[in-house]
């Protein structure tokens, strides 16, 4: 509970402006303003008392130790008052105006001080013209409510593209942040566990108010298997630069957009970030993964899982950054957990109104539930061989596959293209078994795809490989492979009715035929990952031989997973019904058109 003179002090603020004796507006203002009618008031949360007035707001911090953050004295106040203005500058020029000591008179009164630079800041009980220091509050011009993108959602005007403009200002923001090895540590599995713990041991309270017990247990057991099986990819992460000194706060309530939404070929519109965690640097040197995790999570708290994949899709782009949505659903478990223990601790807050506890209490239980779903899916990785014969679908779908798991994904067919010097989108017409097609050159193929395969399951990702597979031999080798790292294998064998493909063959083969031609672009990309570009050379008169050629899955021969998978029917469809099959829930999953 706050102490007598923080509450004095909010309060006394309201009436210093009520009485005229303090200024209710700033000076000037180069941002859009709240309206004036707004009457000055108070805003609680659990560690802040905020006094909104027109044009400006007060923040005040609770004297209150919470293990994770601790403002429990007047000195501990003024440092993180001091560290809030320095570190939200940078992302909210013009915003932070610096802090105001608050002031007891001699007829002990509180009143508000004048406005010091992070540097300037008396210590408490300094003697200043207006009385003695007792307490301290950062000082902000206020911004509008409905500026949020929480406002801009709430009004419906929220849009793709705003999303997409925030996530590349975002991965900016992350390109020019610190990433030494300092800050680099803090994605060591062991300091993810000890944030983990930290979050459960202070939900433990609440366990049978906001959450119940077999959520907890299934989460718990989720966080562990996933840092016990994928310590190699967060250890990739760390290496691969993904550690950074970020916002750690980044809500939607945080984010301001402060104009019109845009429409193709117009600038960008003014972002500004606010709330920066100054109060524990372990919470903001993290994986931009974690960042990006809050947003998407808020979203998707909000029934607009279009809007999340729509902002992740752009932080992807614009950061090619491919393990991201592997180690998302981690993160995004952990943001729910944090904001429903936020949430949580309002509930023992009894100056808090009571209307304000019963809606925290519902909202922590929703993002309790959120983050058990987020823990529902797989913990390790998993190899997913997609096969079938020509014309099946076989890349389309594994390519939709991978954009939305994000797993690593390997084709035979641009393997094959790079082995033999060529480049992906280059046609061969060969006869079956033929050529670069000959038993030798697949045998080459097969054995560089199980190489790439192997060195991404031993880097802790999830693979896709989009092969014909058509015999057994072949499936058993990667089988036995991922066995040797702990991963089970799926086997998608893909088919639909022979016309069917025959129809896809000529009409893909007549479009690889015009992009092939003299004069034409479409040679694709240098890597063996599999591209957009189309690489197979599956013609309709091969499709005979191919299916003579079929030695069908034996799935406990093969110790795979076998499953045979029509694919004449819609994509969105296939893709659903195959994240069931691989245990991915469908909240945080979408079709990306190829």
């Amino acid at each position: 509970m706050p102490a007598p003179s923080v509450m004095q002090a909010a309060e006394a603020m309201i009436t210093t402006i009520l009485a005229g004796k303090a200024p209710a507006r700033a000076a000037s203002a180069q941002h859009q303003s709240t309206p004036a009618a707004s009457a000055p008031h108070l805003v609680q949360t659990h560690a802040s008392v905020v006094v909104l007035l027109p044009d400006l707001a007060y923040k005040l911090k609770k004297p209150v130790n919470l293990g994770f953050l601790d403002y429990s004295t007047p000195m501990l106040r003024r440092q993180w008052c001091r560290e809030e203005v320095l570190v939200n500058a940078p992302l909210a020029p013009g915003i932070y105006l610096g802090v105001a000591p608050i002031v007891r008179t001699q007829r002990e009164e509180m009143h508000i001080g004048p406005i010091f630079s992070p540097e300037s800041v008396p210590e408490p009980a300094s003697s200043l013209e207006e009385g003695t220091v007792v307490d301290y509050a950062v000082v902000m011009r206020r911004l509008p409510e409905t500026a949020t993108l929480a406002g801009w959602l709430q009004s419906g005007r929220l849009s793709a593209a705003m999303l997409e403009a925030v996530a590349r200002r975002l991965a900016a923001f992350h390109a020019e942040a610190r990433a030494d090895d300092e800050v680099r540590r803090y994605g060591q599995p062991e300091l993810l566990a000890f944030n983990w713990q930290e979050t459960l041991t202070q939900l433990q309270p609440y366990l049978g108010r906001t959450l119940d017990q077999s959520t907890y247990e299934q989460i718990q057991r989720y966080v562990e298997q996933f840092l016990a099986q994928r310590r190699a990819l967060l250890l990739g992460r760390i290496a691969q630069g993904c550690i950074r000194d970020g916002h750690g706060d980044l809500r939607l309530q945080h984010v301001y957009w402060l104009e019109s939404p845009p429409e193709d070929g117009q600038q960008e519109p003014q972002l500004l970030f606010l709330d920066r965690i100054e109060f524990n640097t372990r919470f903001r040197y993290a994986d931009i993964a974690a960042e990006v995790a809050f947003l998407a999570m808020e979203l998707e708290y909000s029934a607009r899982v279009d809007l999340a994949d729509a902002f992740v899709d752009a932080y992807v782009r614009a950061t090619e950054d491919e393990s991201l949505r592997e180690v998302l659903p981690f993160y995004l478990c952990y943001r729910a957990c944090v904001r429903g223990k936020v949430a949580s601790l309002l509930l023992d807050e009894p100056e808090v109104p009571l209307e304000e506890r019963d809606q925290a209490q519902q909202q922590a239980s929703a993002l309790f539930a959120l983050a058990a779903h987020y823990a529902s899916r797989p913990a390790g990785a998993t190899l997913v061989m997609i096969g079938g014969l020509m014309g099946t679908g076989k890349s389309t779908l594994a390519r939709t596959l991978q954009q939305t798991t994000g797993a690593a994904l390997f084709s035979s067919d641009v393997i094959r293209k790079r082995l033999a010097g060529l480049a992906p989108g280059e046609t061969r017409a060969e006869a079956f078994g033929k050529g670069i097609y000959a038993p030798a050159w697949g045998t080459r193929t097969y054995q560089a795809l199980h190489a790439l395969a192997i060195l991404a399951l031993q880097e802790g990702r999830s693979v896709i490989l989009d092969a014909s597979f058509l015999r057994r031999e072949d499936r058993q080798i990667m089988a036995q492979a991922a066995a040797a790292q702990g991963v089970p294998t799926f086997f998608i064998e893909c088919f639909c009715p022979k016309e069917e493909a025959l129809a896809r063959l000529r009409h893909r083969w007549s479009q690889r035929q015009r992009v092939a031609a003299p004069g034409s672009s479409g040679t694709g990309e240098l890597s063996l990952r599999s591209s957009t570009v189309e690489a197979s050379d599956g013609r309709p008169d091969l499709y005979d031989a191919q299916c003579a050629h079929w030695q069908p899955c034996l799935p406990e021969t093969e110790k795979i997973i076998g499953v045979p998978f029509r694919t004449d029917r819609p994509l969105p469809v296939l893709l659903a019904q195959l994240l069931d099959i691989l245990g991915q829930p469908r909240l945080a999953c979408r079709l990306v058109q190829p």
